[in-house]
């Protein structure tokens, strides 16, 4: 059963000042959860770091679970944005596809390593909300529809089994990986390594 977390915006800015403030809210909070994690993140330690006072925080977020929940909406939306094109390009070439695809979430995560592991740790709460999970089903049916079309024919009759697998597979090695903050070149070699894997394991067309 979901919990209820009221993680809605209470006002949406409209105005210049009011578009400023909460850009200087979401930036700040960002910053906390980066630099001292998730035991540092408090609404007036942001609104502190943001220059506004604590009512402005709240005139926006009802709770720092909706500035958390924000910030990773935000952090997903530009993640979306990179790899949905290269996940729902047309033609054939399947493989190819999915090299491109993991060599950027991997390069992704390296990049956001430090915000992704403070967001994994802060958003145990979030995960019992509805509005959480939606965000990990979007991206989990745009990973469903691609497996769908990429892996061999016989593969197909446990689609969610293997879409979970891959899903599983992908970002726990990437996780692990990128924490270690390797080198572009490694980074992109160990991508490859699992890509070659996974086209191998479910027949993934080129």
């Amino acid at each position: 059963m979901t919990r209820k977390i009221d993680i809605s915006l209470k006002k949406i800015a409209k105005q210049e000042r009011s578009i400023a403030t909460v850009e200087a809210i979401v930036e700040a909070g960002t910053y906390i959860l980066r630099e001292h994690g998730p035991g540092g993140f408090t609404a007036n330690k942001v609104a502190e770091k943001a220059g506004v006072n604590i009512a402005s925080f709240y005139q926006y977020y009802p709770n720092k679970e909706a500035l958390l929940f924000h910030i990773t909406n935000l952090t997903w939306g530009r993640q979306l944005a990179r790899l949905t094109p290269i996940l729902e390009e047309e033609g054939p070439d399947h493989a190819r596809k999915l090299r491109d695809f993991i060599r950027e979430f991997f390069l992704i995560e390296a990049a956001e390593v430090d915000i992704r592991r403070a967001l994994r740790i802060a958003s145990v709460e979030l995960r019992e909300t509805a509005e959480f999970n939606a965000l990990i089903l979007e991206g989990y049916e745009l990973t469903k529809r691609f497996i769908a079309r990429a892996v061999a024919p016989h593969k197909t009759h446990d689609l969610d089994f293997n879409v979970d697998f891959i899903v599983m597979l992908v970002t726990s090695f990437a996780e692990r990986t990128t924490d270690g903050k390797p080198s572009t070149a490694r980074l992109i070699r160990q991508a490859d390594l699992l890509t070659d894997m996974l086209i191998a394991q479910f027949q993934i067309s080129s």
